[in-house]
């Protein structure tokens, strides 16, 4: 392989010898491209490469497709691959250690631990901080025997949990746990492991059965035999094999696993960043200065950390390494805290920085669409998105889209919350610096979905960011009708009015859509100036005719009536002039609503009324339907008017009867209550009451109190 690194090929055995079968294979291809191979397979170029050069071991399928491309022989390549996993280790049990590992054919990348003691200090932390509820909800869940999965962004401290959990339960004397670091081993590489583990500590031979359902039901047996009450399955990568394996653990067996996979375990918590209190403490650990526990610069630089514990713990040993101080570190993040590296180079393989921690996951993507995706979401604002705008963005069909952020789901990258997919913070610093950015197209998304105003407002955040330097989207909302459903927030009204100013755009839709947004905020003054300037872009004479009525409505609201009514007057004779008895209709309901304000039940009865039959000619149901509510709003309105009347003329004649008084206070009550006037409604109802418990009528005091008890006048 021309050109090709052999730095980490081991200098012999088994490994060796499949890694330079993979070379002689490619040489005789033609040396095609890492790139061309990952598209042939369905892999990234990165995790190609990384196979070739031994970085990373392969599994078993895409061993044989890689295979398979390069024209070998899938047979003898799984037999190498086999013999790769499975190496000579002299590590041997004894018993002065606390644990016992595999004694004679160990597996490489694989850790297969028995501890009867609680000493698993590679794994545990030197100190634990702000997870304390956390290990009490997963113990308590594994203490019922539970199945509990940890999950999370590499670095979170998943591992640093279960190694806590694990040896606290050892401390309370639960039994023995065993601890296996499974890596990307495949099922057979990982019982091989855990069956010599098992056999070695109950000092048997190699008796397990070489496959098969034999060889779970043999595993299982030797987990209770040994008295283990704990199994914890730590870094998994390969979902078939821990599916496998979980088979093999007998049911009262709790098991512990972590993974950056979103796996589907029976109980699944999200190891997520720290509360800001407890993130300052651990700054101050690792920095080994107690004073920035609760430095408000120690608290910034957390924050700029989006408070991830391993960017916490490389944050800490640059304060010290360097001499620096919190406010100086925060210079050096500068918005990129996943470049942030370990001094030196003072960390675990892979582990030298956050953006490897992601380049790992983001390699391991069984498709190309989600690390599309990443780069999409690293475009927009929001670090949200749902999957018909990624669909527009990377131009691929819906079902492409979902699967994407799925997978981004799966490696814990993102979180679905009715309808949207959420990105952690880190993942969206890292698209937005490390990726490709791909045109967001919101215009081209807010036009496909126009008539679909929740998922619009789903991505309003987005929206809004893009139609800064796009007017076009502004336009768009307004003629879709948004802007009339969905009201009109503060960036949307600032928008409209940068759209407004700059000229660009349909100004007498962007115009008319402000006078709306000032009418519905009660600002009544501004509303007649947008709605004039409207007025004077009208392109018809109808939408004159409907500018003009919303004028006059406006007008009206804010005390102006003599004008309104004039402008209501210019309104009807112009829709008059041009025939226009849509405009008519449509000056008819403005005026309704002016009059309504005015308690002007007899104009409003009469507008009404013509607009019932207006609309009814016109074949037009939904202004029938306003029409007819207002209309009968009207009738009731001067009903309870004119019942009002009748019943003070009646409370004035039966001023010293106190029989007719009772019954004209229920009634009066009554009239108060159906127009919403509560308080004069309570106080008719109450002495209404107090008259008939005066007069022993209990039959009819007993109606009133459930009437007063039916309307919330009484508890």
């Amino acid at each position: 392989m021309a050109g090709f690194s052999k730095h980490r090929w081991p200098a012999g055995g088994p490994e060796r010898e499949l890694l330079e079968y993979l070379d002689d294979l490619h040489r005789a291809h033609g040396q095609p491209s890492m790139a061309r191979i990952g598209k042939a397979v369905g892999l990234v170029a990165g995790t190609v490469s990384a196979f070739f050069t031994g970085a990373r071991p392969i599994g078993p399928e895409r061993l044989q497709a890689i295979v398979a491309y390069l024209d070998g022989d899938p047979a003898h390549a799984e037999v190498l691959r086999r013999a790769a996993a499975t190496v000579r280790n002299d590590r041997r049990a004894v018993a002065e250690k606390p644990g016992w590992t595999a004694d004679a054919e160990g597996t490489t990348r694989l850790d297969v631990i028995l501890f009867d003691t609680a000493v698993n200090r590679l794994n545990r932390p030197e100190l634990m901080v702000g997870r304390q509820r956390m290990i009490e909800a997963v113990s308590s869940r594994l203490d019922d025997g539970g199945r509990v999965l940890l999950h999370g962004l590499g670095g979170a401290g998943k591992t640093a949990i279960a190694a806590t959990i694990a040896d606290r339960s050892v401390d309370a004397r639960q039994g023995p746990y065993l601890w296996l670091r499974t890596g990307s081993a495949d099922e057979d590489v990982l019982l091989d492991g855990l069956a010599r583990c098992l056999a070695t500590a109950l000092g048997l031979g190699a008796g397990v059965p070489a496959a098969g359902d034999a060889r779970l039901m043999t595993i299982g047996r030797q987990l209770v035999e040994i008295g283990v009450r704990l199994c914890v399955l730590d870094d998994v990568w390969n979902a078939a094999a821990l599916h496998t394996v979980l088979r093999a653990i007998p049911a009262g067996i709790s098991v512990l696993v972590t993974s950056r996979l979103k796996l589907g375990v029976e109980h699944q918590i999200e190891v997520d960043g720290l509360e800001p209190a407890e993130a300052t403490r651990l700054l101050a650990h690792h920095a080994r200065e107690d004073a920035y526990a609760g430095h408000p610069d120690a608290a910034a630089l957390c924050r700029d950390l989006w408070h991830h514990p391993y960017l916490i713990e490389i944050a800490g040993h640059r304060l010290r390494q360097y001499a620096l101080n919190p406010a100086d570190l925060r210079q050096e993040v500068d918005g990129s805290p996943h470049d942030l590296a370990m001094p030196a180079g003072f960390a675990a393989p892979g582990r030298e920085n956050a953006r490897r921690l992601l380049d790992t996951t983001i390699d391991a993507f069984p498709q190309a669409d989600a690390r599309a995706a990443l780069g999409a979401i690293g475009g927009l604002a929001s670090g949200t998105i749902t999957p018909q705008l990624l669909a527009c963005c990377l131009g691929i069909s819906l079902n492409r889209s979902r699967a994407a952020l799925n997978a981004l789901v799966d490696v814990s990258f993102a979180k679905r919350s009715a309808g949207v997919y959420v990105l952690h913070d880190l993942t969206v610093g890292y698209a937005r610096s490390v990726l490709t950015p791909v045109p967001p197209r919101v215009l081209d998304f807010v036009v496909a979905y126009a008539d679909d105003h929740d998922l619009l407002a789903r991505e309003l955040d987005n929206i809004v960011a893009a139609a800064a330097s796009d007017p076009a989207i502004v336009t768009s909302l307004a003629s879709c009708g948004y802007l009339d459903t969905h009201g009109h927030t503060l960036p949307l009204l600032r928008l409209l009015d940068q759209a407004i100013a700059s000229g660009h755009g349909d100004q007498h839709l962007l115009l008319s859509k402000r006078g709306n947004a000032s009418f519905n905020e009660e600002d009544y003054p501004a509303a007649v100036t947008s709605y004039r300037a409207a007025l004077a872009l009208a392109p018809t004479s109808q939408r004159q005719v409907i500018l003009l009525s919303v004028i006059a409505k406006a007008l009206a609201e804010d005390g102006r009536q003599a004008e309104a009514e004039q402008t209501f007057t210019q309104a009807y004779a112009l829709a008059a002039a041009t025939s226009d008895e849509v405009g008519t209709m449509r000056t008819l309901e403005a005026h309704s609503v002016a009059a309504f304000r005015r308690r002007d039940f007899a104009l409003v009865r009469d507008l009404t009324s013509r607009g019932v039959e207006l609309s009814r000619a016109l074949g037009d149901r939904a202004a029938e339907a306003i029409f007819l509510n207002n209309l009968g709003s009207a009738h009731f309105e001067i009903g309870v008017s004119e019942a009002l009347r009748y019943h003070r003329e009646a409370m004035e004649i039966a001023a010293d009867n106190e029989h007719i008084l009772a019954l004209t206070n229920r009634c009066l009550g009554a009239d108060y209550h159906a127009q919403e006037k509560f308080d004069p409604a309570r106080a008719h109802f109450g002495e209404a009451l107090r008259l008939y418990q005066r007069l022993g009528q209990s039959r009819r005091e007993a109606k009133v109190r459930i009437l007063m008890q039916r309307f919330g006048y009484l508890t």
